[in-house]
């Protein structure tokens, strides 16, 4: 009779390769979806030696209805609409990249605004419309 122990056979599950098949899985799964971002434009943008922007110097330009004559301010002194360009190019000319920014009474037809951005235009001034937020 044969009374040696027999050895069993011990059953074992190699780790090493299920790590580096997850590992695989979750770089895919990474890229795919870091490309799967449509909104997502990816820009790769120069950099600068200063933190700083040059803020623009603006001229505050008022049009208002009193009494339905339209009265005209240029920085709060009253301006007649016939001198309006002069003047424009006046208090730009002592500024560096001057701009208009318009601030109109919503009474105001549409037709009188566009004449003062015409001016303004004429006055090679950009022109930036100032409105209310909206609640």
């Amino acid at each position: 009779m044969n009374l040696r122990r027999h050895r069993r056979r011990e059953s074992a599950v190699e780790a090493s390769a299920l790590s580096d098949i997850l590992f695989f899985l979750l770089l895919f799964f990474l890229i795919m979806s870091t490309l799967a971002s449509a909104n997502a434009i990816k820009l790769t943008l120069p950099k600068a030696a200063t933190g700083q922007t040059i803020p623009k110097q603006k001229i505050n330009l008022y049009v208002r209805e009193v009494d339905g004559a339209l009265e005209y301010y240029i920085e709060k002194q009253p301006v007649p609409f016939e001198n309006l360009q002069n003047e424009l190019t006046t208090v730009a000319s002592g500024m560096d990249s001057p701009s208009v920014a318009l601030r109109a009474d919503q009474t105001i037809q549409y037709g009188e605004v566009i004449k003062v951005i015409d001016v303004c235009n004429k006055a090679r001034l950009p022109v930036t419309s100032i409105v209310d937020k909206a609640k």
